[in-house]
């Protein structure tokens, strides 16, 4: 019986294998010649995306290849992307702040302003750096540095909101920096997380297994980043500190009142004691000036007040008042640019609303002695007499003060080894910038406390208060004007002081230190062409700390307010001090 071809070949392959069931005729198997042998299977690369791929017929890749990445994950990239804008965001608000430091930005002053809100921009871009530097490589180690680091700022947030003076002082701009910082530092670690789930999905996805091992690039990453992470939680730890010893100086409230000024942006601190209102029934107490102290460069005018506060208790003199600049002591931080005569404008401001109108004698120490000057030269109505003690001259306000050699001023001069005194420069004002920026971040604050035992007022007021950031910024404002609109000011406040009687107390220990000063103090009598005193008192700058210094300014500011005259021009200790000077 013959086979029928097509239901032979229909039964090539029965088994799967190309085999008849039968079998053939000589006991060999029968085989189609059309059926291919099965090729061995060789996993080719293809220009198919990945993602597109049929997972049970994806290759398995290499950990090394370039495709097994965590930026596959739309998580990440979103993240990266958040990461990048907040950056940018950061860098455009520190330059907004760096500004603010020189011209005056609407919304851009608060109260208490210093280099806080600087240095904190600062971290937060140094944070997002180092998030965006090895993006791909996580940490979790550094992710929990970050996380601290998160977490001291908030602390910082929590005791802007929960402590009243911090909340006036840091207002909106500070809060929204400290809120940005916290929360860009936040999501920073946040973002690490995710790197880390997207790369452990992704090795299983594309290699089969999670890896394990690391790279030399992904320890060297991992090790800059840390390190760098390291420093930001240090400088935020230190950061955290002195905003705590403000949140402690807080209990101290300011004597006096503060009055806001300059169209209600800063509250200037003012303190007067007797009858500055002219009330008193009793002749010699409404007939005597108000006594108007001005502070020096790096002394605060509570330190000076000193002196004057004991002739009052030993009712010498029957009233005085002082103030605090912009900055220094109780008062708050002006917006830039300030000038002397902007000051002193405020200072008038705050006379007249507290309704205090004089006659004033005016007492300037130091630098004080230029404030006292152009509010002489400005309200002459109101300005019975001026005592200059240890004044700066004007020439003191230009950055090369000793330039002018027609006046045989010598150039060899180091003010600030001679006098102590830091010279309006363009590399003090640099010097003052950075040491502004470290303030927040010093441990000096500390240290004084634990090793001078410095206390709150010693922060406001007193020694240490020169190394503040609010007061170095202060300083910074001073520094920038001095040689532009301070000097001017001053310059054209002496052509009115003829009309004002004047005073000059000066330091013999000055005037033996340093070859200009001398000089310089006898030009300062020249000023007034009235009634003109001059007296050379025992002891350095600080005369009132010398025994006897502080008698010769008391006698005189005594006889002053009196109306009495206590030591001639012509006096014996005068001329022999300074019969060298030229």
């Amino acid at each position: 019986m013959s086979t029928n071809p097509s239901t032979a070949s229909s039964t090539v392959g029965y088994d799967g294998q190309g085999h008849s069931p039968y079998g053939s005729a000589d006991g060999e198997d029968v085989v189609e010649s059309n059926i291919e042998e099965p090729q061995s299977y060789s996993p080719k690369r293809t220009n198919e995306p990945l993602s597109t791929q049929d997972p049970e017929r994806r290759p398995l890749l290499s950990p090394d290849d370039p495709s097994v990445s965590p930026l596959n994950v739309r998580r990440v990239r979103i993240s990266r992307g958040v990461i990048t804008l907040s950056t940018v965001v950061s860098a455009l608000w520190f330059i907004l702040l760096l500004v603010s430091d020189f011209v005056s930005i609407p919304g851009f002053n608060n109260r208490g302003r210093s280099f806080f809100e600087l240095d904190l921009i600062f971290l937060s871009l140094i944070a997002n750096f180092t998030a965006l530097t090895f993006f791909t490589v996580p940490s979790p180690f550094e992710r929990t540095v970050g996380y601290v680091t998160s977490g001291f700022i908030a602390f910082v947030l929590f005791l802007i909101l929960v402590v009243p003076y911090l909340r006036h002082q840091h207002g909106m701009v500070g809060f929204l920096t400290v809120l940005w910082v916290s929360a860009t530092m936040a999501f920073g670690c946040l973002a690490d997380y995710f790197v880390e789930l997207a790369k452990t999905s992704e090795e299983i996805r594309l290699t089969g297994r999670p890896e394990t091992r690391r790279t030399l690039f992904e320890y060297t990453a991992i090790s800059v980043r840390f390190v760098l992470r390291v420093v930001v939680l240090i400088l935020a730890f230190f950061l955290w500190l002195n905003v705590l010893f403000s949140a402690f100086d807080s209990r101290i409230k300011p004597w006096g009142k503060t009055v806001s000024v300059a169209n209600d942006s800063l509250d200037l601190h003012l303190y007067c004691v007797g009858d500055v209102y002219g009330n008193s029934t009793n002749e010699e107490k409404r007939s005597q000036p108000t006594v108007l102290l001005e502070s020096g460069q790096y002394t605060s005018v509570e330190e000076f007040s000193k002196w004057v506060e004991e002739l009052y208790h030993l009712n010498k003199i029957q009233k005085y008042c002082l103030y605090d600049h912009p900055g220094m002591g109780f008062s708050d931080s002006a917006p830039s640019p300030i000038s002397i005569g902007i000051i002193t404008d405020m200072l008038h401001e705050a006379l007249t609303k507290e309704k205090i109108y004089g006659p004033f004698t005016l007492v300037g120490f130091d630098m004080g002695g230029l404030y006292s000057r152009v509010f002489a030269s400005r309200h002459m109505d109101q300005v019975d007499s001026v005592l200059l003690v240890d004044s700066w001259p004007a020439d003191l306000l230009k950055g090369n003060p000793l330039g002018n050699t027609a006046k045989g001023e010598r150039k060899d001069e180091n003010f600030k080894k001679t006098l102590g005194i830091r010279p309006m420069s363009s590399r003090t004002g640099l010097a003052l910038w950075l040491e502004g920026v470290v303030a927040p971040f010093s441990l000096r604050n500390f240290k004084r406390m634990l090793l001078h035992r410095d206390g709150s007022n010693s922060r406001i007021w007193g020694d240490s208060m020169r190394y503040q950031s609010k007061f170095i910024r202060a300083k910074l404002q001073e520094q920038i004007t001095s040689n532009i609109l301070s000097y001017n000011e001053v310059v054209n406040a002496d052509e009115q002081l003829h009309k004002v009687p004047l005073s000059v107390v000066t330091s013999n220990t000055m005037i033996k230190n340093s070859p200009n000063w001398g000089r310089w103090q006898r030009e300062l009598t020249k000023l007034g062409t009235g009634a003109v005193e001059w007296l050379i008192a025992d002891g350095d700058h600080k005369i009132w700390e010398n025994p006897k210094g502080v008698k010769d300014l008391q006698d005189i500011l005594r006889g002053i307010v009196t109306g009495e005259t206590v030591i001639p021009l012509e006096a014996e200790n005068t001329t022999d001090l300074v019969q060298n000077t030229p």
